[in-house]
């Protein structure tokens, strides 16, 4: 709910730095600055004009010299009056003006409290305000492109359009039903229908878009399985290019499933190495083996990694059985090593119709062919990195679903004009889901599950 007061946090990250900002908004903000800043020069303060000051604490200690800018409703971010204070980039410092800017009759803002009143006050919908946190949290080009082109309102302005159109067949349905005397010529049928059909078909075309928008915004997820002591964290680590696995000959030493992330072509590539798989009687590691096909199943691509140099067993070929449903690489390892497997190993191997590469995380041998590989099967999302509209949310994804299915049933009961009351019903619920995607203001619980996403300051 909309809380009417003034709300301070710090909008840099925390940490040492040469800058923070502190952010004040809401009704008192110039009062709050007017409290804890003692400009430099004798003027009166210029509304969008930095000035030098003295920030001090409630009992008038200085805190330290401060750039403060006011900013005037409604042009601001927030909506509302807006000051910030630009201090030095020390905790301690960040610390004692936010806590002076309390004393002074701010509190404390809470996760995404600054975009929420920028949404509530109409200075962006929700979609733009999510992408606000997405840009935050690009992980590489892509994604952050993605985001900036939502904020601009580019998937705004495409559900506003398809909305129009189902409001425009909406309103000449409704007058059919409020003025039965005059019922509109049974040849307005057919074009309700072209038009709701021509609806469905752009929200298809955007729903079409959501594993390339998913994977711009999430990444791209590579998960690397196989059997114990197969190489993967050493593998992993030669495509990273640095230490970052735990690597030791004792099996079962990776239990958590690691993540770390690489940017290929403006792409996230997010590598996860994980448990060996094998039966065993340790709890723990079976339950890590159980984790290693959860993240396998949810993966873009499997990176499969078999060791060439002992004997191919049934564990091999159970691995292998277990993985068939999944898409991926092979990468048989340790070939600086002398290669032990026979004809029957590789015609297993084969039998997946994956592409297979020998690799060496000692000599590095096969590690650049297996970091093309990876990059062609990136390619596939950055060929579409030109679509300026992209689905990458599943509540985006949900919301067009829900569209769809309610002008489905529409377009069912706009061919009997019998039917047009309940027509209407189904076009109305399919307009709330449509706006619900950018503008649900009277869902709080959306709302809270949205903003808890964001960081503080933002």
């Amino acid at each position: 709910m909309y809380r009417a007061d003034t709300i301070v946090a710090c909008a840099t990250p925390l940490g040492r730095g040469a800058v923070s900002i502190v952010r004040v908004s809401g009704i008192d903000a110039f009062a709050v600055a007017d409290a804890v800043a003692r400009a430099r020069a004798t003027e009166s303060p210029v509304p969008w004009k930095l000035h030098l000051s003295v920030v001090v604490d409630p009992n008038g200690r200085p805190i330290d010299d401060a750039l403060v800018v006011r900013m005037p409703a409604p042009r601001t971010y927030t909506g509302e009056d807006v000051v910030e204070i630009q201090s030095h980039g020390s905790p301690v410092i960040v610390e004692s003006i936010v806590h002076a800017c309390i004393a002074a009759g701010a509190r404390a803002a809470e996760r995404g409290e600054f975009s929420r009143r920028a949404v509530l006050n109409g200075r962006m919908d929700l979609a733009q305000a999510e992408a606000v946190a997405d840009l935050i949290d690009a992980r590489a080009t892509a994604g952050a492109w993605s985001a900036w082109n939502q904020l601009q309102g580019a998937l705004s302005d495409r559900l506003s359009t398809i909305r129009s159109a189902i409001v425009d067949v909406l309103a000449d349905v409704e007058a059919n039903v409020d003025f039965t005397d005059e019922e509109l010529p049974s040849e307005n049928i057919p074009a309700r229908v072209e038009t709701i059909d021509r609806a469905r078909a752009d929200i298809d075309a955007l729903l079409a878009t959501f594993e390339v928008g998913r994977r711009q915004r999430e990444g791209v997820r590579i998960v690397t399985l196989g059997p114990p002591n197969a190489g993967k964290s050493s593998l992993v680590n030669a495509l990273l290019g640095e230490e970052r696995m735990i690597v030791s000959d004792e099996p079962g030493t990776t239990r958590d499933s690691v993540h770390e992330t690489v940017d290929v072509f403006g792409l996230a590539l997010v590598l996860t190495d994980t448990a060996g798989l094998r039966e065993t009687p340790s709890k723990a590691e079976t339950a890590a083996v159980a984790r290693s096909h959860s993240e396998a199943a949810a993966a873009d691509l499997v990176l499969l990694v078999l060791d060439g140099s002992r004997a191919f067993t049934v564990d091999e070929r159970d691995v292998l059985e277990r993985v068939r449903s999944y898409r991926g690489l092979v990468a048989v390892s340790k070939d600086d090593l002398p290669i032990v497997w026979d004809d029957a190993a590789d015609e297993a191997v084969a039998s997946l119709g994956w592409p297979v590469v020998s690799t060496s995380s000692v000599t590095g041998s096969g590690c650049e062919r297996l970091r093309e590989l990876l990059r062609e099967f990136a390619s596939t999302a950055e060929a579409q990195l030109s679509e300026p509209v992209v689905l990458g949310r599943v509540r985006h994804r949900t919301g067009l679903e829900h569209t769809r299915g309610r002008l489905e049933a529409a377009t069912e009961l706009l061919r009997d004009e019998r039917s047009s009351e309940l027509a209407a019903l189904e076009l109305r619920g399919a307009v709330d889901a449509l706006s619900g995607v950018t503008d649900p203001l009277g869902n709080e619980e959306v709302l809270d599950r949205v903003f808890a996403e964001f960081c503080i300051g933002k």
